[in-house]
């Protein structure tokens, strides 16, 4: 690509920045059917032919929105996975689950994630598509990573646990019922639970799979 090109390419960048972060504003402000184009257009200080020309639906700008902000959440604390942990007993299992739990409460507590996951929610059952987008990212990263952890520990002999998938379920689930009550439910900026809660959580979980 010619220097023209390149500038070309920067400028069609920006113009899609521009448009995306004045959406991103007004979904989390007003919600997706609150957020007309008009006024998308109208933030973002193009037309309405701009804005069609790059996003030529609305669906399509809340898709485009929702996969810059979990990439920002990426960039900024990392997607929660299992991070290749080295597994040599117990303890090592325990500490990259602890790690793991912590780093899915940072990300999934965090007010703009909230604010998305609220409009997503609403929206899901009319455009299931980004249900499916927004499930694919930190929550089933989440799932992947402690399925992962798990199929290593079996492997080494220090649990016993038949069904990772199902196993590593158990072990999000209480931590989703802190996002779900302690911060998607209230109104008040959300409250993560201490780190004496995250590790009664592992501790627990540690008990229950825990080969004899």
């Amino acid at each position: 690509m010619g220097g023209s090109g390149r500038k070309a390419a920067v400028r069609e960048e920006a113009k899609r920045e521009q448009i995306r972060t004045a959406a991103q504003r007004l979904f989390l402000e007003h919600g997706f059917g609150g957020a007309t184009t008009d006024a998308i257009a109208e933030g973002a200080g193009v037309s309405k032919e701009t804005l069609y020309r790059y996003f030529p639906s609305k669906e399509e700008l809340l898709a485009d929105v929702l996969r810059h902000l979990i990439a920002g959440i990426s960039r900024d604390g990392s997607a929660v996975g299992a991070g290749g942990a080295f597994i040599g007993d117990r303890d090592d299992l325990r500490g990259a689950l602890l790690d793991l739990a912590r780093r899915f409460i940072d990300d999934l507590m965090r007010p703009e994630y909230l604010a998305l996951m609220r409009v997503i929610i609403n929206e899901t059952p009319r455009l299931p598509r980004l249900g499916d987008l927004f499930r694919s990212t930190v929550p089933e990263n989440a799932l992947g990573g402690v399925s992962s952890l798990l199929r290593t520990a079996q492997e080494k002999n220090l649990i016993r646990v038949t069904e990772p998938e199902a196993a590593g379920r158990l072990f999000v689930g209480p931590l989703l019922t802190y996002v779900l009550l302690d911060g998607l439910l209230v109104g008040a900026p959300p409250t993560k639970p201490p780190p004496d809660r995250i590790e009664a959580v592992v501790d627990l979980y540690m008990q229950a799979i825990a080969r004899a």
